[in-house]
């Protein structure tokens, strides 16, 4: 039974007419009179009783209506949660990065235009993050050189360096750039695999014939500083990444200035989602408020 039918068969029973029914609905007196005999031919069944020039419900009606009022409140609580509290755009949304930094940026972004919109934003390595994109389990990816996927769809959000993190006291501290064989004789501190930022490193460092084995691994960024600050070595980030701690300074590398590009991903399957169109439309609003 289709749900249009089911529509005028309850505006007739709240209104009593008809004629008022037809008016709730919006459409003609006789689309509505259509709806209910093909329904009382569906059912073998009276639905109304005539009351002079109303329209009662026979009880098969009243049991009939009960269900229908359910069914169409139901579906006007579903609509009203994919609203925000202010009739805006509402939802959830699950974002994955490989980093915190600029994916709260565009996060930040997205809230203010659509304050109505839950965002869970779930972190892990670009490996991992990939996977969750191609799996589902996220709507958006924003992560550091996405690979290009027939599945999906891939807009720049920001550039990004590489710098070295070196304890504030250590002697190499105050130096306004660094090469990586400046580095070589430092105990070093990787990022595990799968993480973007070892990549770039593991790759350089191959080009330049630099064989530099580390003195430990970390599997976050966070982890990392940490221990760049307790001064147990020297770790790598993208400069979007430094926090505030001035016990670890970030600095430059020569020839790894805007060596990487962090791009907003989804599945091209899911750009018809609103809320994944919503997030796009930020990326040009964000990518400015960097460059100031």
């Amino acid at each position: 039974m289709s749900i249009a039918r089911l529509r005028a068969f309850h505006a007739v029973a709240l209104e009593g007419t008809i004629q008022g029914g037809a008016n709730r609905l919006h459409i003609s007196q006789p689309a509505v009179s259509q709806h209910l005999r093909q329904i009382e031919e569906m059912t073998d069944k009276p639905i109304f009783r005539r009351s002079g020039h109303r329209l009662e419900l026979s009880p098969d009606g009243q049991v009939l209506f009960d269900a229908v009022d359910r069914m169409l409140r139901a579906e006007h609580d579903a609509q009203r949660a994919l609203r925000g509290p202010d009739g805006g755009m509402g939802g959830t949304l699950v974002v994955g990065s490989d980093g915190p930094f600029n994916v709260l940026d565009l996060v930040s972004e997205l809230r203010r235009r659509n304050p109505g919109i839950l965002v869970e934003v779930k972190l892990g390595n670009a490996a991992k993050i990939w996977a969750d994109l191609l799996d589902l389990r996220i709507d958006v990816a924003v992560i550091a050189d996405s690979p290009e996927d027939a599945r999906t769809y891939r807009e720049e959000l920001a550039r990004l360096s590489l710098v070295a993190l070196v304890p504030s006291a250590h002697p190499l501290a105050s130096a306004r750039a660094l090469a990586l064989e400046d580095l070589a004789g430092e105990p070093l501190i990787f990022r595990e695999t799968g993480s973007s930022t070892q990549r770039l490193l593991g790759e350089a460092l191959a080009g330049r014939g630099l064989d530099i084995a580390p003195t430990m691994v970390l599997g976050s960024r966070e982890s990392v500083c940490a221990a760049v600050v307790r001064g147990l070595g020297i770790g790598f980030a993208f400069d979007c990444e430094l926090n505030e701690d001035p016990r670890a300074l970030g600095i430059p590398i020569a020839g790894f200035e805007e060596i990487s590009t962090d791009h907003v991903v989804s599945m091209k399957a899911q750009q018809g989602n609103r809320l994944v169109r919503a997030v796009f439309a930020c990326i040009g609003d964000v990518a400015q408020q960097r460059r100031r």
